[in-house]
């Protein structure tokens, strides 16, 4: 289990199973202004229906100019994907919002004006994110397949009960990253092949930090007479046959992602 030494305080992470939903829920919620910055955070304990099956979602995020939005499913890491999440995450997806559903949200939240939901719900239908309180393998690959993202909302507790989170994976900011370049596992398994060198702006031998949902990883620009390839200092999760993307955010932190056409 993880730690995080703080001065002179050790945080130890909770582990799933000590959690409740409810209170890994309420723990969220209460960091839900600092974690989901341009959105509304809001409620959505309604039944949505669909071709699927109903299903039940926890929160909604809405863009604050009404741009997207999107339907939060809470999930605790020791659930089982194929018997719970991805049912779930099938059916939050496929179903309809409607008029209902902007009444219920609008119920939820003074901050919201109606017409602008209204308007917005006219738009593209939302997004779904799991928000999980740890990392799972293979979790983000298979939930690809309904455009999902999973977000990582770790908690670490002090003896004291004092409390501190560590975020990972995908979040909805993530929309706003330039995309460097796609890449793919090359014939040794600690390279990658860059498709786009060009725009890496990684100089030959030069060292940089990847971030991955698994954690940060460390690279080596390697140049050969034909490619450019980068080279894991350490090991690394990255799957032969799978396209990624290397993204770079709005402060310049690099990120490695599964790309939008995942398999080659």
């Amino acid at each position: 289990m993880a730690r995080i030494l703080v001065g002179e305080e050790w945080f130890d992470e909770l582990a799933s199973t000590s959690l409740y939903e409810s209170e890994f829920e309420s723990i969220l919620l209460q960091e839900a202004r600092k974690v989901f910055s341009e959105y509304y955070v809001v409620p959505f304990k309604t039944i949505v229906l669909s071709e699927e099956g109903d299903a039940k979602p926890d929160l909604a995020l809405i863009h604050r100019q009404y741009r997207r939005w999107w339907v939060v499913e809470v999930e605790m890491s020791h659930h089982s994907l194929t018997g719970h999440v991805l049912p779930q995450v099938r059916r939050l997806a496929r179903a309809n919002y409607g008029d209902a559903e902007v009444a219920y949200l609008w119920e939820q939240s003074p901050d919201l004006r109606r017409s602008s939901l209204v308007e917005m719900f006219k738009g593209s239908p939302p997004r779904i994110l799991v928000v999980a309180n740890a990392p799972v393998p293979g979790w983000i690959e298979r939930l690809r397949a309904f455009d999902a993202l999973v977000a990582v909302f770790q908690v670490f507790r002090s003896r004291t009960n004092k409390y501190l989170y560590r975020l990972n994976g995908e979040f909805p900011s993530d929309e706003d990253v330039e995309i460097i370049s796609t890449c793919r596992c090359w014939a040794l398994h600690r390279f990658l092949k860059i498709d786009s060198p060009a725009q890496l702006e990684i100089k030959r031998g030069e060292v940089v930090s990847i971030h991955h949902e698994t954690g940060t990883l460390q690279w080596e620009r390697v140049d050969t007479a034909d490619s450019v390839l980068l080279h894991a200092l350490r090991d690394h999760p990255l799957e032969p046959s799978t396209i990624y993307e290397i993204v770079r955010s709005t402060d310049g932190v690099l990120s490695i992602r599964l790309g939008k056409v995942s398999r080659v």
